[in-house]
């Protein structure tokens, strides 16, 4: 069970794609949830900043691994996600250090334990990051940058016909949206801000059969899963929107090499 967690990067890789935003029926207000998923879209689209201090916890087996992140987002192609893996983990391993992804304006770069690397595109570096991070840098910066998902142009399209709405819930003390989505032995529920229309919350339960479908690491497929579910929780708090940054605030707040042309 000890190498389950610290290999979750191939599951997360698969498993975010499928975490993205949901929608479902009437909504209790009349707002359809496709007018609920256009005023989330829209509303991402005119901001001029987004930031927020998240968290994403993964649980299996009693076994908790944590990663805590903050995000900032400015346009047109600034942005800075940065976290630590292993932070509150009720696991022993040691923490990994800081790892982030950005642009200050002079490219795309992604640090990952392996020093910081320039990447060739925004998409690039916010895929490359998606697994590492736990899925910080999948789904609210490629909303905000109205990025492509896959093979889809509108991330949110895919999800608006088959969903089913919950009843509202609240998370941190905020009003919320509940929609939840179950494909293929995950089940993912997201929380949208009734007042703001952004996102504060979304979970992905997988089943031990999906895990078996989706790992391809030959340890991994040793391991006697059973009847195990792995839970995936992302939270956004602290949000803050149309806050004034400069470029030197989209800079990682530890150490960079030197070397690195990043001005």
């Amino acid at each position: 069970m000890k190498t389950i967690l610290p290999s979750l990067a191939a599951l997360l890789a698969f498993t975010i794609s499928t975490a993205t935003l949901l929608a479902g029926d009437a909504a209790a207000d009349n707002l359809s949830p496709g007018q609920i998923l256009k005023n989330v879209r829209e509303h991402y689209a005119t901001l001029a900043s987004y930031s927020d201090e998240g968290r994403i916890v993964a649980t299996m087996n009693g076994y908790t691994s944590t990663t805590t992140f903050t995000t900032r987002l400015a346009r047109s192609n600034f942005y800075r996600i940065e976290w630590q893996p292993g932070a509150g983990s009720s696991r022993t391993d040691k923490n990994t250090g800081a790892r982030a992804v950005w642009s200050s304006g002079a490219g795309n770069f992604l640090e990952i334990g392996r020093g910081a690397q320039n990447q060739i595109s925004r998409e690039l570096a916010l895929t490359e990051a998606a697994a590492p991070s736990g899925g910080a840098t999948a789904t609210v910066p490629r909303i905000f940058f109205d990025m492509p998902w896959g093979n889809s142009d509108d991330q949110l399209a895919d999800f608006v016909s088959d969903q089913h709405q919950q009843a509202d819930g609240q998370v941190g003390g905020v009003d919320c949206y509940v929609f939840t989505r179950e494909l293929s032995g995950r089940q993912t529920t997201l929380w949208i801000g009734r007042q703001d229309f952004l996102i504060h919350q979304i979970r992905t339960v997988t089943s031990a059969e999906a895990m078996r479908a989706a790992l391809t690491d030959s340890e991994l497929l040793e391991q006697k899963l059973g009847s195990l579910t792995l839970t995936v929780t992302e939270t956004h708090a602290s949000i803050a929107v149309n806050k004034p940054f400069s470029r030197w605030d989209f800079i990682p707040t530890f150490p960079l090499s030197p070397s690195l042309d990043i001005e």
